[in-house]
């Protein structure tokens, strides 16, 4: 009993251990990791509008060159020198969050950019959708009203792109959640607008 008893000390004491090393390591990371969070956001928008950077100084340049619009829970960020928006998209996938910047002409309808920041999908398959081949398909784009992945072989419509071959449920997913972020962030930028 007695050597039970020394068994289940051990374990508590070296959970408590490794738990508060754990809970030391998140609270000394936490900082650095939001900021790598918020430069990836900063150069997928200044790659977007095709505004030059240098990693060390990320921060200035986008502070000069992007506008900040909060309105409602979206953030625009707008480039007062094209009139260009951006501003961040997400939902589910497959297998996890999907997250990027969607940036629109100034006529908050005609696709700039998609970049993809974060997704879990299947490589080589739903995972094309973060590649650049793909992602340059969107360019000229238009919402009319709405974004759609195209099955079908023929030629694509003005707000159609082809859909990821062998990836239907990661096509289907990203189109309703790209449509209704847009929908709702052009809600607001207009409500701000008119």
């Amino acid at each position: 009993m007695k050597d039970n008893l020394r068994v289940i000390i051990f374990v508590i004491v070296m959970s408590l251990f490794t738990s508060g090393i754990i809970i030391g390591v998140e609270a000394l990371t936490s900082e650095r990791i939001q900021n790598n969070q918020d430069a990836k956001i900063k150069i997928a928008i200044l790659e977007a509008n095709d505004i030059p950077y240098a990693l060390a100084s990320i921060n200035d340049t986008f502070d000069e060159e992007m506008n900040i619009v909060n309105i409602d829970d979206w953030t625009f960020y707008v480039n007062p020198d094209t009139g260009s928006i951006s501003f961040e998209i997400s939902g589910n996938g497959v297998w996890g969050p999907i997250e990027g910047i969607l940036t629109l002409e100034d006529d908050f309808q005609t696709i700039i950019n998609v970049s993809i920041l974060q997704q879990e999908e299947t490589p080589g398959l739903g995972g094309v959708l973060a590649e650049p081949q793909y992602l340059e398909t969107f360019v000229g784009k238009i919402f009319n009203p709405d974004f759609q992945l195209n099955k079908d072989p023929g030629t694509n419509a003005d707000n159609e792109i082809d859909a990821i071959t062998g990836a239907t449920n990661t096509s289907k997913r990203f189109q309703e959640f790209l449509n209704d972020d847009y929908e709702q962030a052009k809600i607001a930028w207009q409500s701000q607008n008119e």
